[in-house]
């Protein structure tokens, strides 16, 4: 099931009947975006430009690298802006745009599967890719859509040993902060 199915089969249940369920082996439609559509085509050549420097300061992320390179797959063009901490490492924070694609879609089937929820008014998901507990760096993804056709995500990778709450509430404070400034 979609994740996007699995957001609005979730957020449905409490006044949907036993019958309102999608048939076996169909993937419901996304969530729709009911909130103002947002276009993230402008930030491309520079993704960096959306991160507040304040922000990640804060962070200790002071580091910036911009990429242009394609990692989901069947997402179309996708810039990147990587933020890490000054050696040693001790955290990277990375923002992808994805100005063809809503990221959220594609997510079918991983594992382990994304969480819905969502940032602001926007349809997202938190997808924890390494809760860091045998001793690796933590992994934590927030994905927003905030399009029909665009979408971004915001991938914190926090040092061995810190607890994946810290990990994912770094990942959605900095995915909030983006929304603000796109919504200004």
């Amino acid at each position: 099931m979609a994740l996007t199915g699995l957001a609005a089969v979730l957020s449905a249940a409490a006044c949907a009947g036993p019958t309102d369920t999608a048939p076996p082996g169909t993937t419901p439609p996304p969530v729709p975006i009911t909130a103002r559509p947002l276009d993230l085509t402008r930030y491309v050549p520079a993704p960096c430009s959306m991160v507040p420097v304040a922000l990640t300061e804060r962070l200790g992320l002071t580091r910036r690298e911009e990429r242009h390179e394609n990692v989901l797959i069947g997402a179309g063009t996708q810039a990147q802006c990587r933020i890490s901490a000054a050696p040693p490492l001790t955290g990277v924070a990375e923002l992808r745009l994805y100005p063809a694609s809503r990221p959220l879609p594609l997510l079918t089937g991983v594992t382990p599967a994304p969480t819905p929820t969502s940032v602001g008014a926007y349809p997202a998901a938190q997808w924890i890719l390494s809760t860091g507990r045998d001793g690796s760096a933590t992994s934590c993804h927030s994905i927003v859509d905030v399009a029909p056709g665009q979408g971004f995500s915001v991938l914190v990778n926090g040092p061995a040993g810190e607890a994946i709450e810290k990990s994912c509430a770094r990942a959605r404070h900095l995915a909030e902060s983006i929304l603000a400034g796109l919504l200004t």
